[in-house]
């Protein structure tokens, strides 16, 4: 074979590996939903007859195929019958080698009295008065405002809101109250940030979360910027009362503080800094026949 022909070949190959290359396109996750019953729904945006498969995590490590499908319009949506067996769910999309945005939901619960709260992912529906639909007169959200160093009371009042815009974001938290003597279930649904995040810790106090959804020791596990001096109040809702964890010669004065999933907590702190974690998401496609 002369060397014209093996070029010819070699481009040949190279135009149908670029042609096939193109025709993969990453799905984008949108609009998910979760329902009051327990089901979680997305939409996805993909080509006409693109067969796809979706993907479940409980910790963005191991990923399970729920589902195929193919692509019937332009967006099509797909229905978690089986959330509602999960406390916290994540998904993503395969087409072939290419992988979609990874979104899900996160549920807590809020008891009769005070919980401290928080939103690890970032949603478009996160607002105060979607959040919280349906809650009875007389419930409160109060943040926290380090700069003026004050709190900020959000009330619901014959059925509304006074900030019903105000945003749940991660890293921050708040402090729920809810006047009536059941127990209430809180869904945060949205995208899962990726990458290096972080957020400023300013000195004194203020309220903080974890960067994502994940939770751990404070220290060890979710790489909070602890120094000697510094000062966690945790708030355990079964007993209406915080639980003080000190800093000090390097170690704490009792166990190392445990965060939980959506779980907000009061940091008073020496000296301002900022915590930085990495959310690292493993490939499904990894010992898999995905592709």
């Amino acid at each position: 074979m002369n060397l014209s022909n093996v070029f010819s070949k070699v481009a040949h190959t190279a135009t149908h590996l670029g042609r096939h290359a193109e025709e993969i396109v990453a799905p984008t996750l949108i609009k998910p939903k979760r329902f009051p019953y327990g089901a979680f729904r997305f939409a996805l945006t993909l080509p006409k007859n693109t067969p796809f498969t979706v993907l479940a995590s409980p910790d963005l490590t191991n990923w399970t195929p729920i589902g195929q499908d193919t692509a019937g319009e332009a967006a099509c949506e797909y229905i978690d019958s089986q959330a509602f067996n999960f406390n916290h769910r994540f998904y993503q999309v395969a087409v072939k080698s290419a992988l979609s945005n990874v979104i899900g939901y996160t549920s807590t619960t809020a008891s009769p009295g005070f919980s401290m709260i928080a939103c690890p992912l970032v949603g478009d529906t996160n607002s105060v008065e979607e959040v919280l639909m349906g809650w009875a007169d007389g419930a409160a959200l109060t943040r926290f405002d380090p700069l003026q160093f004050r709190l900020k009371e959000n009330h619901l009042d014959s059925g509304k809101w006074t900030a019903p815009h105000d945003r749940f974001l991660p890293g921050e938290g708040a402090l729920l109250f809810n006047p009536t003597s059941d127990y209430k279930s809180i869904n945060f649904v949205g995208e899962v940030r990726q990458g290096e995040q972080s957020v400023p810790v300013p000195a004194g106090f203020s309220l903080r979360s974890a960067l994502g959804p994940r939770f751990g020791r404070l220290v060890e596990d979710l790489k909070f910027p602890i120094a000697d001096g510094d000062v966690v109040h945790l708030f355990d809702r079964d007993r209406q009362g915080y639980v003080i964890h000190s800093y000090e010669n390097g170690k704490w004065d009792k166990e190392s503080p445990v965060l939980g999933l959506c779980e907000a907590f009061w940091i008073g702190k020496t000296a301002a800094a900022n915590w930085r974690h990495t959310i690292e998401i493993a490939s499904p496609l990894l010992n898999s026949n995905l592709t």
